[in-house]
């Protein structure tokens, strides 16, 4: 009997996808076109904005996010210190700086009692705040309300890390749908995969307009690539039809796997022992990417995994305890709690409840 368990994740591209993708090699264009504006479309529907763009990845879309709101070097930008290293280092490589904000431990997401505490702080000594990047952990979100007032009270532009929340919710509001911009992943460990890639997506469409600029080396409008003029200075941040193909085959599979990945959730948190493993409840009636859960002891659980035969990977370590942004000696409580507690539990597409309940219930 096949072990679905054994593979923490892998992405699988259907048939359609593979029908898509034959399709552009088949038109003798494989550039940036129709397809990615498609699939731009189609996740702007998703998330509830009016306009979407694609890039080459979602580092490069929190890259042109960033840009598009006018950040440039010596600017203060604010980020949660729990994230995937991307978020931190879109900020620092255009040589912003990075101000780390704790966790709330009931979310995984920015804590908006320690925002505003250092909000006031900064408004005692007139440091402007140029951006605060949200992050949307596993489909979870911080309190948007408190956030939302806050930015309009500090006046700071908003930019939501959504890179593992398509499809999730908070509060029947998708995620991706909140702030100014907000930037989609597509790298090979979402919901969908382009194997690279992501979308940037916003309300304005002066914003969205710049994006495209940035990553069009300068100009929203593509021209003849000779004789075009450039407004601004940009870079090829652009995603080919052929990455946009392979998403746009699995469009359609998004609520059916976030719906069993609720299942296979529910079937861990019944079967494993309860002395080891807690399991946070989603805020807002979120959907998971994977399965996320604390744990008491972490030798013994994963001790109890590995001898099922169980596959997991450890939660981040935070981004401001890794070595290229240790010395801004930032100590924050939350985050090195949900570092040193928190798992990722076997979250692949093939998983069913059933597999978990045949291994554990004994």
């Amino acid at each position: 009997m096949k072990n679905t368990l054994g593979k923490w994740f892998y992405p699988i591209t259907p048939k359609k996808s593979h029908h898509f993708v034959k399709k552009v090699m088949d038109s003798g264009f494989i550039n940036e076109g129709e397809l990615s504006k498609l699939l731009a479309k189609k996740i702007a529907k998703i998330c509830n904005r009016r306009y979407a763009t694609t890039v080459s990845s979602g580092s490069t879309g929190l890259v042109a996010a960033l840009l598009a709101l006018g950040v440039k070097k010596d600017d203060t930008v604010i980020v949660p210190s729990f994230s995937f290293i991307a978020t931190a280092n879109a900020v620092s490589l255009i040589g912003a700086k990075i101000h780390f904000i704790d966790i709330d431990l009931k979310t995984f997401c920015i804590c908006e009692k320690e925002l505003e505490k250092q909000l006031i702080k900064f408004k005692k000594k007139k440091i402007k705040i140029s951006a605060v990047v949200t992050v949307e952990v596993n489909g979870r979100s911080p309190n948007y309300k408190k956030i939302n007032n806050l930015s309009k009270k500090y006046n700071f532009p908003i930019i939501t890390d959504s890179a593992e929340a398509l499809g999730s919710k908070y509060y029947k509001k998708p995620l991706g749908s909140y702030g100014n911009l907000s930037v989609i992943s597509l790298s090979p460990n979402k919901i969908i995969t382009s194997a690279q890639g992501g979308i940037v997506l916003s309300n304005s469409k002066k914003l969205i307009n710049k994006v495209e600029a940035i990553k069009k080396q300068g100009n929203h409008v593509r021209g003849d690539g000779g004789s075009d003029t450039y407004y601004m200075r940009g870079l090829n941040f652009k995603l080919s039809d052929v990455h946009s193909a392979i998403a746009l085959g699995q469009i359609n599979l998004i609520k059916q796997r976030l719906n069993n990945l609720s299942k296979i959730n529910n079937a861990f948190e019944k079967y494993l022992p309860k002395k080891l493993f807690y399991f946070p409840k989603m805020l807002g009636g979120g959907k998971k990417l994977w399965v996320d859960c604390l744990v008491s002891d972490k030798k013994k659980a994963c001790g109890f995994l590995d001898k099922n035969k169980i596959s997991y990977r450890d939660f981040w370590v935070p981004m401001n305890l890794q070595k290229s942004y240790k010395k801004l000696n930032f100590r924050l409580k939350n985050t090195l709690k949900a570092s040193k507690q928190g798992i990722w539990l076997a979250s692949n597409f093939d998983i069913k409840a059933k597999d978990i309940k045949n291994l554990l219930k004994d």
